[in-house]
């Protein structure tokens, strides 16, 4: 049997969970940055997400090239 991947183990908690019937919380990117305030990555994804207003698509093509945060911006390739 082969040991299962993070991906594969995470997937299964959370099937668990589910099945035992507790409520899953999803945070925003800026509610994720509040909860830790010392991360940067956090800090860089909550700001896109609220000039984008929570946009995900918004983020990926993004125009503001002037942004300081551009080239670090969550979601893009």
């Amino acid at each position: 049997m082969k040991a299962e991947t993070p991906l594969q183990k995470a997937q299964r908690v959370m099937r668990e969970k589910r099945e035992a019937g507790e409520v899953i919380v999803r945070l925003d990117p800026i509610e994720k940055a509040k909860k830790n305030p010392k991360s940067l990555r956090l800090a860089i994804n909550g700001k896109c997400w609220d000039c984008s207003s929570g946009q995900r698509a918004e983020i990926t093509h993004c125009t503001v090239t002037d942004c300081t945060l551009y080239p670090v911006r969550p979601y893009s390739k």
